[in-house]
């Protein structure tokens, strides 16, 4: 009766250990209302607040196409560009080429307005009159491409991120921009403050509507988006080794049965 138990108690434990492995902590969707206005809302507060100030800086809404390629390159967890950036027109079904921002840390301290802001702190290794960088400020003058007037971000949780070794239950945040921005040249003019909007309203020092429509979720379908397999790398490894710690356990009990008859009974 007692080695029955036993193997009920393993099987237990090796049934709970599966499902309890690796928390998934909860992360917004791409189609959340909150996620959509707080990616917007962060990305325009800070074109606004760029210096000096921009005289033809577009107001960016919500772009449901380009959400949908952040979102499958996001559920890769790599930390690494969408290999189809470089590829004219297979980014999105409008835009010929698309920009893109990626930011990677812990699962739990994850917030859009935190996640942006790391991007346009870039702004510190920036010079504007030279167009120059002393250190990495990329993501920055994406944010800030006064062109860039789409924007799509997507967040995906995983448990580590190729090319990012160390970290562990991470949150993976993309935002994919149409049209692509980081040319050659400056990310916008300077000057008075929507001076160059031509016929756009100016609202918060941006040109463009203040009003976003909402466009419906397009059947456009991202290259890199095809079926994600439903075990990742650690959970096949639990799917190995799982029947192997079964095997051994059993052994074990037998030879320590056999070694100790009175044991079990």
């Amino acid at each position: 009766m007692k080695i029955k138990f036993f193997f009920a108690a393993l099987f237990l434990l090796d049934f709970f250990s599966c499902f309890h492995a690796y928390p998934q902590y909860p992360l917004p969707d791409t189609e959340d209302a909150k996620f959509i206005e707080d990616c917007v809302r962060a990305h325009n507060t800070f074109r606004s607040k760029v210096n000096p100030p921009a005289s033809n800086m577009f107001r960016m809404s919500w772009d449901a196409a380009l959400a949908k390629t952040a979102k499958a390159w996001a559920k890769k967890c790599k930390f690494n560009h969408n290999t189809y950036l470089e590829v004219p027109g297979k980014m999105h079904p409008t835009f010929r080429f698309v920009g893109e921002n990626i930011w990677t840390g812990t699962a739990h301290i994850f917030s859009v307005d935190a996640a942006l802001r790391s991007c346009f702190n870039e702004v510190s290794s920036y010079d504007f009159s030279t167009n120059t960088c002393t250190d990495m400020c990329g993501h920055y003058t994406q944010v800030v491409w006064a062109e860039s007037y789409k924007v799509g971000c997507a967040v995906h949780f995983c448990n580590t991120v190729e090319n990012f070794p160390g970290l562990f239950k991470a949150a993976h945040f993309v935002c994919d921009y149409g049209p692509a921005g980081n040319y050659p040249r400056k990310p916008y003019k300077e000057g008075q403050p929507c001076s160059r909007c031509s016929n756009e309203k100016c609202v918060d020092k941006l040109c463009g509507k203040t009003k976003v429509i909402m466009p419906p979720v397009p059947s456009y379908v991202p290259p890199a988006e095809h079926p994600q397999p439903s075990c990742d790398q650690y959970c096949l490894s639990v799917l190995i080794l799982r029947p192997l710690f079964l095997v051994l356990s059993a052994g074990a009990v037998l030879l320590v049965q056999q070694q100790f008859p009175h044991t079990f009974f």
